[in-house]
């Protein structure tokens, strides 16, 4: 049995006769039904029923036709991978990105990955600040997409993309949501929640008011404790504005302005060790143009 048999069997079904599939792959119907025959010898297995004037698959046939199809398209991937390969395409893309609070305007762009590279293996992954770097450091990720840092390694490329602005926040149900100002002084009576690392970096102090605080992995885990009223958070305002048109958050209007959080950088980075692969000098370029 070899793959221009499956190719034969697959092109006999579409056209529905021999003369036909015989026309569509350029060959002589007596290549063609020489074809079939060995397959059915190889298989020995009858796969037509050839005592109509067209021939019908028979019930071994139908499902022999199923992993013909199968074997046909795995072949094809095969071959596709092969050109890839040959042409330097990576085989896989992995992206570290600062808390998956950023997937609601990098999805439609990893969207645009998947059709542009449709065999590309794709792991994201959500680590924290310095959990990031790490793995860019040693070769876990290719690309990372994190907050702007205070100070960075001369290790990583880095690249602007887009700011993020943060708003106060707090379930209606909070005592803050009661105030139509909020001063830095009621900000500090109450539980603040924020997002952490593991490690004992200071870029997790950013932003913080008050002296009783939760510390949580992640947007998502935030936004979810802020809804219970468990406290209040700076928040990405795109993380926040569901929950706040359905009328279960409140953003806080913050009197003194040096207090409000300032709007954070995001940032592309790479190690400097890596060569990127045509995959993924494709999305780095496409998040630059955001």
């Amino acid at each position: 049995m070899n793959l221009q048999q499956l190719e034969t069997l697959l092109a006999v079904v579409s056209t529905g006769s021999f003369s036909a599939a015989a026309r569509k792959l350029g060959k002589a119907q007596s290549a063609v039904s020489t074809a079939i025959s060995d397959l059915e010898i190889d298989l020995d297995l009858q796969l037509f029923d050839r005592s109509g004037r067209y021939p019908k698959l028979t019930d071994a046939g139908v499902q022999i036709l199923q992993q013909a199809k199968l074997v046909h398209m795995q072949c094809n991937q095969l071959k596709e991978l092969a050109v890839d390969l040959a042409a330097g395409t990576e085989t896989n893309l992995r992206l570290a990105v600062d808390d998956e609070g950023q997937l609601p305007w990098l999805a439609p762009i990893l969207a645009e990955l998947a059709q542009t590279f449709p065999k590309l293996e794709v792991q994201i992954m959500f680590p924290l600040l310095e959990d990031l770097t790490q793995l860019l450091a040693d070769g876990t990720a290719d690309l990372g997409i994190c907050f702007q840092p205070q100070s960075a390694s001369e290790q990583f490329l880095r690249w602007p993309l887009q700011q993020l602005r943060f708003v106060a926040a707090v379930s209606v149900q909070h005592p803050l949501a009661q105030l139509d100002i909020v001063s830095p002084a009621d900000l500090q009576q109450y539980r603040q929640l924020m997002v952490a690392g593991r490690g004992k970096s200071a870029e997790k102090q950013r932003g913080r008011l008050s002296g009783q605080v939760w510390w949580l992995e992640g947007d998502i885990a935030v936004l979810a404790m802020v809804e219970q009223g468990i406290g209040w958070a700076w928040l990405p305002a795109h993380v926040l504005e569901p929950r706040h048109l359905q009328g279960n958050m409140k953003v806080l209007s913050v009197q003194d302005a040096g207090t409000q959080m300032l709007p954070v950088q995001l940032e592309l980075w790479q190690h400097r060790s890596k060569t990127p692969g045509p995959a993924a000098l494709w999305l780095r370029r496409r998040l630059l143009s955001v």
